[in-house]
């Protein structure tokens, strides 16, 4: 499924773009059940959701996590085939295993994610690297001009960046990288290192920019289970309850921000 040249980005950058991975049909799928989830209801014990107030004064939603079990069409279009996870098992050089999902609807007027790593371990306090590859899923296409992400490239070699409790790097050190905006198409999937630094700015235009996370562990590393990870996370991050106070919202984590 991959070239050398894939592999090589990946190796060099820590991330690597694979074009209309999903056929157009498959996509609109995909963005239909995805829009089909931003009108479910809250849930006390099944998938996450959290929320944000917009400038006039709206709640949107922001983000949900642990839907898939939940979903059957659209587990089995993303899993059925074991493409995506075929190619992050070539990526990271051994078999892989899926510890968590999560869906960033980055709606127009949306907020933004400050400068990070996805390092899971620091925020949930574990004492061992729990997520080596994440893999982005456009549902709409992504540009700099509706909150797309932005990566520096090659920092993914370099450990753990100073950051604070919330895991935004020092502010000092990301004036000091190379920043890359990313583009793709919807269809397209993008895989990054988790240790690949990132970030993406509030969405100011008038287009979406849907994006699904499959996050992936090798298979020989330790750490929580999927549903010990929801445990955690519903823990350390509580979603959104049934009765939400719209101008004190559950923060989606410690990197959210709006301007």
């Amino acid at each position: 499924m991959l070239n050398d040249a894939q592999r090589d980005k990946w190796q060099k950058d820590g991330y690597v773009r694979l074009e209309s991975f999903f056929a157009p049909a498959a996509q609109e799928d995909i963005s239909t059940f995805v829009e089909d989830m931003s009108r479910w209801d809250v849930s006390d014990d099944k998938w996450l959701m959290w929320f944000e107030k917009t400038t006039d004064n709206r709640k949107i939603i922001s983000k949900i996590e642990n839907f898939l079990d939940f979903h059957d069409p659209l587990r089995r279009l993303l899993l059925g085939d074991q493409r995506i996870k075929s190619a992050v098992d070539d990526l990271l050089g051994e078999d892989s295993r899926r510890l968590k999902e999560l869906l960033i609807f980055h709606y127009p007027d949306s907020g933004g994610y400050l400068p990070h790593q996805d390092i899971y371990h620091i925020p949930h306090k574990l004492p061992d690297r729990m997520v080596h590859a994440v893999v982005a899923i456009g549902i709409d296409d992504s540009d700099p001009e509706n909150g797309g992400l932005f990566f520096s490239p090659g920092n993914h070699k370099k450990g753990v960046f100073p950051m604070d409790a919330g895991g935004v790097i020092d502010p000092e050190a990301a004036e000091m990288f190379s920043w890359e905006p990313i583009v793709w198409k919807a269809g397209d999937i993008f895989i990054f290192d988790d240790y690949a630094p990132h970030y993406s700015r509030p969405n100011k235009s008038n287009r979406s920019r849907r994006t699904l996370y499959l996050v992936f562990q090798r298979a020989s590393t330790g750490g929580p289970t999927r549903a010990e990870y929801n445990v955690l996370k519903r823990a350390l991050n509580p979603p959104e309850g049934k009765v939400a106070d719209l101008d004190n919202l559950k923060p989606p984590n410690g990197i959210f921000y709006r301007d």
